[in-house]
């Protein structure tokens, strides 16, 4: 196993935003104990599509979400539990009646792949890949969101995420990719349900590459230091409680230590 650097679009990202941050969560491993309601969600959805998309989805599984839910979330309470099911179910049976006569043709669910260069890897993990009727290849990717306005749709557009998952999979498939398709679920009172295409940006390619060489050497120098930008969507970092009152207190009472890197995660999820 190669003991170079992993860069994942959720590492960099988390870096470009704030360093201190990746600092807590992928060098200290440390995690919030309380994960998210929207983070829940959206993980079982992505779940339970990629079961479907590989023909494995049965009626079963979804009547059997809230014991599935408790394996991965044990602290949640039972009310929560029920209510993650309820919406992941609801989102999940609207997906299928909008998308599940497509004449999209699903090829792979859940790619995991990576590139290495010459000082990192880049590893990426993508909803999956699609073929249109005109044998374009697109890249998959399924949001869950509470909102799809415009300033959404634009963050959609290009990005260093979206140039990571389209040089990887170039070398993948040997094949270029034309774009990703995005469906976006949004959590609502009654769900919408709407796809958008993004044509790639070939241009982003070059600045993504310069901008990983550009973390990588940051990274394994050390450079950590904490950002202003403690508020995204209207919430607090996860870790400002840490930045703010670093101690051994708040490491306990708020936060737990993994004991394997989050590069390995896909190993210790429940599947």
């Amino acid at each position: 196993m190669s003991d170079k650097l992993i860069l994942r679009s959720s590492k960099v990202n988390t870096f470009l935003h704030c360093r201190k941050r990746y600092y807590w969560e992928y060098v200290e491993f440390l995690t919030p104990k309380d994960t998210s309601v929207p983070l829940q969600v959206g993980t079982i959805v992505h779940k339970l599509l990629d079961l479907y998309h590989k023909g494995e989805l049965t009626v079963a599984i979804i009547e059997d979400l809230p014991n599935y839910i408790h394996t991965l979330y044990p602290t949640n309470s039972e009310e929560l539990t029920e209510e993650i099911a309820s919406e992941a179910a609801r989102l999940v049976k609207g997906y299928l009646a909008k998308w599940g006569k497509d004449d999209l043709k699903v090829i792979s669910s859940e790619v995991m792949a990576e590139v290495e260069t010459p000082n990192y890897i880049i590893r990426v993990r993508v909803d999956g890949v699609a073929r249109s009727t005109n044998e374009k290849l697109w890249r998959l990717e399924h949001k869950t969101t509470a909102r799809m306005d415009t300033s959404y749709l634009n963050g959609l557009k290009g990005g260093i995420q979206g140039a990571m998952y389209d040089y990887v999979l170039d070398s993948l498939f040997k094949e270029e990719i034309a774009g990703t398709i995005y469906n976006l679920l949004v959590k609502t009172k009654v769900p919408q349900f709407e796809r958008t295409f993004t044509i790639r940006d070939i241009a982003m390619r070059n600045r993504m590459l310069i901008t990983l060489d550009s973390i990588a050497r940051d990274i394994q120098a050390g450079d950590f230091y904490p950002s202003c930008q403690c508020f995204l969507y209207g919430r607090p970092c996860a870790f400002k409680s840490l930045c703010d009152f670093e101690s051994k207190e708040v490491r306990e009472a708020f936060y737990i230590k993994r004991d394997y890197s989050p590069d390995d995660r896909e190993e210790h999820e429940v599947v």
